[in-house]
């Protein structure tokens, strides 16, 4: 999905803290450090924003408004905007976390779609678990520039159902149908940008709603069934035309010719001109 080519935004975990490299002018994402001797007293900060962070590396103890606990590797650290959380570390060589950082409004959006009464997290600190480790990994890819906007408001989701416990909502049959719909669009105008606020605009539901509704029916994030449509549609010029890869390629909505090969090899086995050969 497109996302603003110069948002105004700059987002920071913590007030005191500097901006994250990639920003959007709903949420921020990549990596925060944070250094401190064993033998320190206890850091005090307070969070700039509703922020998520997987702990990469380092050992602590953490205190926040909504509870304590110890973090390492694997645990999952929630804040609210404004709130005061504290930091010791248990070793000299500091904590490495992946991070999304929200706008309160993003995280007003998803929290009322999921059937909240407010845009915070109820848990301070999540262990390394079973439970924890698809956050985890949703975090490492979002800080990577990996996850598309659709997957990021899934990452806002999952991490509002862990941290306040409550099972996702039902898809209604209206919904359903909707959804529908914009699958079947999305087969036909595949090569279009189609931004995520129009696609949910189409359907009648909100940018988080949409997103976990068209999972639920079709099994993917509306950007994968996109991606899936516009592979869907090369292999068939590839098969039926004798046109140039390079063509095909930016044709059917790819704008980047290695990303369309990388990805034409991880869904058919082959690369683009071996496929066809092959046929």
């Amino acid at each position: 999905m497109r996302r603003a080519a110069a948002p105004e935004t700059e987002f920071r975990v913590q007030t005191c803290g500097p901006p994250l490299p990639v920003s959007t002018d709903f949420y921020g994402l990549g990596e925060a450090r944070c250094r401190a001797d064993a033998d320190a007293p206890p850091m005090e900060m307070r969070y700039a924003s509703p922020a998520i962070g997987a702990v990469i590396s380092g050992v602590f103890d953490y205190r926040s408004q909504t509870g304590a606990g110890a973090g390492g590797p694997g645990a999952i650290v929630f804040g609210n905007a404004g709130e005061a959380f504290q930091c010791r570390h248990l070793d000299s060589a500091g904590n490495r976390r992946a991070v999304v950082a929200l706008s309160v409004e993003l995280m007003a959006e998803v929290a009322s779609d999921c059937g909240y009464d407010g845009p915070t997290f109820g848990l301070a600190i999540l262990p390394p678990s079973r439970r924890a480790a698809p956050l985890y990994g949703a975090l490492r890819r979002a800080a990577a520039g990996a996850l598309s906007e659709d997957e990021v408001l899934e990452l806002i989701g999952m991490a509002l159902r862990i941290a306040r416990g409550a099972e996702p909502l039902p898809v209604t049959p209206p919904e359903r149908t909707r959804v529908l719909a914009v699958a079947r669009f999305l087969d036909s105008a595949y090569e279009e940008p189609l931004p995520l606020d129009e696609l949910a605009a189409a359907a009648g539901l909100s940018r988080y709603h949409f997103v976990r509704v068209f999972r639920a029916v079709v099994g993917d994030s509306p950007h994968q069934y996109l991606i899936g449509a516009r592979l869907r549609a090369a292999a068939n010029r590839l098969l039926d035309t004798c046109e140039p890869i390079t063509a095909i390629a930016l044709d059917v909505g790819f704008n980047d010719i290695s990303h369309f090969n990388a990805t034409f090899r991880r869904t058919f086995g082959a690369a683009p001109g071996a496929w066809r050969k092959a046929a």
